[in-house]
């Protein structure tokens, strides 16, 4: 009998409106300032003066820092952690897709430690114990960063780095379906993609385990059915709620049982070129799920993934099912014109480095350095986008 773990997960509060219950969740937290940590493009749509205005309305004193465009860098994590301790935050906000919840959730671990982020980068120092409570409200469906133990933040010269730990966990979920309204078709597509992938590599990887497949066949079933939908009408807020919940539930099966090779591509690339997560990990299990599906280990996990997504019943037809869904959210099968110059052996030495090989070993086959080299070249194979 196989043995595992299942991580703790936190409340979650979910429905229209419910972005109304933050004052009375964060005055259970902590008594004091909260600190609304946001995606800078919530500010121009307006998203983060609505929260403003739920605070101010109930008394809570706050400040609100709308500065995460991308991936979060070590510095701005640093600068967060400074406003924090300036502002003696009792709570902390996340507030966006995954890159505003990652420097919400990192900021809420250390910063009354004083230490700088990257002091903890890969795990090389424990987390300390004195996080700040935090609260979680994604306006994306994709990540699941609400539910998940890990945060991954960019050094100055663009490569991607880990932290991880039980610290690392938001003490509250709000999850308002009203708040994914305003994502465009592309966003859409592409977090849920990131969704998708979170899904499918938590129920297929080395370390899969009831838990995660719990989670990760529940999330595939809803996201083939619903992702397409809500790419097509973004304004079907039915679709929308359930897209968002299956993203939560795929963060599950990531939290429980974490990512594989399809990860370990995009972590990769994104390390090389800017191109969005959830675009460049799609497209990474496009390319390499022909290449898993056609080894031994794993098979039988495989096939549940498909049956999933399409009734199928063989690890074979899983690629086909992947691209299928793929092409349904107007996703091409070609990489952006941003890698037009990232070669097969770039790309190769990135998913070798530390932050990035751990993804590649949890594939349920085992995987050489030449194994690498072969997806690298299936990826790139892919082909570029003319520029526009």
């Amino acid at each position: 009998m196989q043995k595992f773990n299942m991580g703790h997960v936190p409340p979650v509060a979910f429905g229209n409106g419910r972005m109304s219950n933050v004052p009375e969740i964060a005055a259970r937290l902590g008594q004091g300032p909260v600190l609304v940590i946001a995606d800078a493009v919530l500010a121009d749509l307006g998203v983060t003066d609505q929260l403003a205005q739920v605070l101010g309305s109930k008394g809570k004193s706050f400040e609100v820092a709308a500065t995460v465009s991308g991936e979060p860098k070590e510095a701005l994590v640093n600068d967060l952690c400074e406003q924090a301790r300036a502002l003696d935050a009792a709570v902390i906000v996340g507030m966006g897709g995954g890159a505003a919840m990652d420097a919400a959730k990192l900021t809420a671990a250390i910063a009354r430690s004083g230490q700088r982020a990257e002091t903890f980068a890969l795990a090389a120092q424990p987390l300390p114990g004195n996080a700040i409570p935090s609260i979680a409200i994604p306006t994306t469906a994709g990540t699941g960063s609400e539910v998940t133990r890990t945060s991954v933040i960019s050094r100055a010269d663009g490569s991607k780095i880990w932290f991880w730990g039980e610290e690392l966990m938001f003490s509250q979920a709000v999850l308002d379906p009203q708040l994914t309204l305003s994502l465009p078709p592309h966003i859409t597509a592409w977090t849920g993609i990131d969704a998708v992938a979170h899904a499918l590599e938590g129920a297929t990887s080395r370390t899969t385990s009831p838990a995660g497949q719990l989670y990760g066949l529940e999330a595939l079933r809803i996201l083939t059915d619903d992702l397409p939908k809500v790419v097509d009408d973004g304004s079907n807020l039915e679709a929308r709620g359930r897209v968002l919940w299956a993203s939560l539930v795929a963060g599950l099966a990531l939290h429980n049982c974490n990512t594989h090779i399809g990860h370990n591509i995009s972590h990769a690339l994104g390390s090389i070129v800017r191109i969005h997560h959830g675009l460049a990990t799609g497209l990474a299990l496009e390319a390499s799920l022909p290449w898993l599906t056609a080894r031994p280990e794993g098979a039988s996990n495989y096939a549940m993934a498909s049956r999933a997504m399409a009734g199928e019943e063989t690890a074979d037809a899983l690629p086909g099912r992947m691209s299928a869904l793929m092409r349904a959210c107007g996703i091409a099968p070609e990489l952006p014109a941003e890698c037009a110059g990232v070669s097969k052996t770039e790309l190769a030495v990135e998913m070798k480095n530390d932050a990035n090989i751990g993804m590649a070993q949890n594939s349920a086959c085992p995987m050489t350095h030449e194994d690498i080299d072969e997806l690298a070249g299936l990826m790139m194979q892919k082909g570029v986008a003319a520029a526009a």
